[in-house]
């Protein structure tokens, strides 16, 4: 049968409609199998994840220009195209040995609601999809109270959670209070 033939014929038509039907349907259950997308990472030695949705943009760390009297994991201030973005290193907040960061250091531009911060990572390894189910998180974050440890991904990466960070209280700083 020739092609102007099946596309003239009604039931030909049907069929093909019906396949092509089929075929979407199982590239979107397959496409929900997969889960978020994750950008992966390197700290310390150790693999980790976020969102790749609250990942804004990811850079060469570049310049940090140092604050004064802010805790051990506020490394300072990064100029990314005219907005000062503060640097955070998840190190000393995650229990791991404080190290300078190595000149192929990467900043992960993280956005939550309006506020940003800039995570530094020792290097970026790659986006990728990751079922919805997390192993549980690795004891020793556990027993340190880090909320925004969510677990483990299948690539045994430690899946990191933006909004649960941003909300940690230790990452407030010379905040104002309010009371008595």
């Amino acid at each position: 049968m020739e092609l102007r033939e099946l596309l003239d014929n009604p039931e030909a038509w049907a069929i093909l409609s019906e396949r092509a039907r089929a075929l979407a349907l199982q590239e979107e259950v397959a496409a929900g199998d997969l889960g978020a997308a994750t950008l992966t990472f390197h700290l310390g030695g150790s693999r980790y994840s976020l969102p790749a949705m609250a990942v804004r943009e990811v850079q060469p760390l570049g310049h940090c220009t140092p604050l004064p009297a802010v805790p051990p994991f506020v490394l300072g201030l990064v100029n990314v195209r005219g907005r000062l973005i503060t640097a955070i290193d998840l190190r000393p907040l995650l229990g791991l040995p404080a190290e300078t960061p190595p000149p192929t250091a990467m900043l992960l531009i993280v956005r939550v609601a309006e506020s940003e911060i800039g995570l530094v990572a020792d290097s970026v390894l790659a986006v990728s999809h990751h079922l919805a189910e997390l192993a549980p998180a690795p004891s020793a974050a556990a027993g340190r109270g880090v909320a925004w440890v969510r677990g483990v991904d299948p690539e045994l990466s430690i899946h990191l959670d933006p909004e649960m960070l941003f909300a940690e209280p230790t990452l407030v700083v010379n905040a104002e209070t309010t009371g008595v």
